[in-house]
């Protein structure tokens, strides 16, 4: 991912404290993968439920895309987990 990457559009959305810390964060260290919303709350000190909220506001905004998928959990059980990511565009547009 470029150095080049702004912050800009973050700031002039009026999103919440707790989105923009989540935002700065996929957006300096995810390079555009899909990370686990336990992750990302983890990164900028947050609970998980903490962090979904705000990431949905970032999904509401387009500035995240989101995807649910059905995998093992810490337990040994199959359960869904969401991911989110930035919009490819994103990380296209950054790389450019």
């Amino acid at each position: 991912m470029s150095t080049r990457t702004h912050l800009a559009p973050a700031l002039a959305e009026g999103i919440s404290d707790r989105a923009f810390r989540l935002y700065c964060y996929l957006v300096l260290e995810s390079d555009g993968e899909w990370v686990t919303v336990q992750d990302a709350a983890d990164a900028c000190n947050l609970t998980n439920h903490q962090s979904r909220g705000p990431l949905s506001e970032l999904r509401k905004q387009g500035m995240a895309e989101s995807r649910r998928v059905y995998e093992m959990g810490r337990l040994g059980r199959r359960t869904w987990h969401t991911h989110f990511r930035l919009p490819q565009e994103t990380v296209n547009g950054a790389a450019a």
